[in-house]
């Protein structure tokens, strides 16, 4: 090889790793998440945070990327990683049978059970028997809605409200006996009222307890199996180094 050949190949290497640098540099991951305390929240300074959001940030900083923030509603989450719209879905998402027929699933990150809520002068408990004819609370496009359906039937009648918070709210004005959702989310926003005694959390009957113990995890489009091995990877890495469990302490603790 001549020396102008020689430097023209040298040149070319330059550019080409110039050229994967800059990629590294710019490629961001869009994610998209829906309010839902403690995983995503805006704190008082109306800044974003909560344990999901964090883990996100943890994932990009090992994979050397970027990241975005969009609230959107989770029922939007198949066809807006379809289309490109957003990257990955992290919001405290059940991997289930349903949801894998539209997207794919990185490991689970996170595991969780779900509970009812209730105001302490009400006695009743989980079992069928006790809680015949009670109203329960209920965001919808939930598997809480299916857990209550098989566990309970006709015997209660389950409302179901676009939103957490409305869930809460109706609990509050006594529109609903009692609402069903994630252990951590009733914990936090138990503590968060002027007089949290004034609530209790109440076990669900063992039966179907498939649909109520959790694995959560970030969805990315169907065909999108390099993104979920990428965050995989990276999952790992966060947890082998104390990233991970410095998360969980920081937001789960007590």
């Amino acid at each position: 090889m001549n020396k102008k050949n020689l430097f023209l190949h040298a040149f070319s290497a330059i550019l080409i790793m110039a050229s994967v640098i800059s990629t590294a540099e710019t490629e961001t991951i869009k994610f998209a998440f829906e309010i839902y305390p403690p995983f995503a929240m805006l704190n008082a300074r109306h800044e974003l945070q909560g344990f999901d959001i964090d883990i996100a940030k943890a994932l990009c900083e090992k994979i050397g990327v970027k990241h975005t923030f969009s609230d959107d509603s989770l029922k939007n989450m198949g066809p807006s990683l379809k289309s490109g719209q957003y990257d990955a879905w992290i919001s405290s998402i059940t991997i289930d049978s349903k949801r894998l027929k539209d997207v794919t699933f990185t490991g689970p990150y996170f595991s969780s059970t779900a509970r009812l809520i209730a105001t302490k002068n009400t006695v009743f408990n989980g079992a069928p028997i006790e809680i015949k004819g009670k109203t329960l609370g209920v965001k919808e496009h939930t598997c809480y809605i299916e857990y209550l359906q098989k566990t309970y039937g006709d015997r209660v009648i389950i409302k179901s409200f676009a939103t957490k918070n409305d869930a809460y709210i109706a609990l509050e004005n006594g529109l609903v006996d009692a609402v069903i959702d994630d252990v951590m989310a009733l914990k936090h926003w138990r503590f968060l009222q002027k007089d949290p005694k004034e609530y209790r959390l109440i076990s669900l009957p063992a039966k179907y307890s498939n649909l109520v113990w959790h694995k959560y995890g970030i969805a990315v489009a169907k065909d999108n199996l390099e993104l979920a091995k990428t965050l995989d990877n990276a999952l790992a890495q966060i947890k082998a180094d104390g990233t991970y469990d410095k998360i969980v302490e920081k937001y789960f603790a007590n």
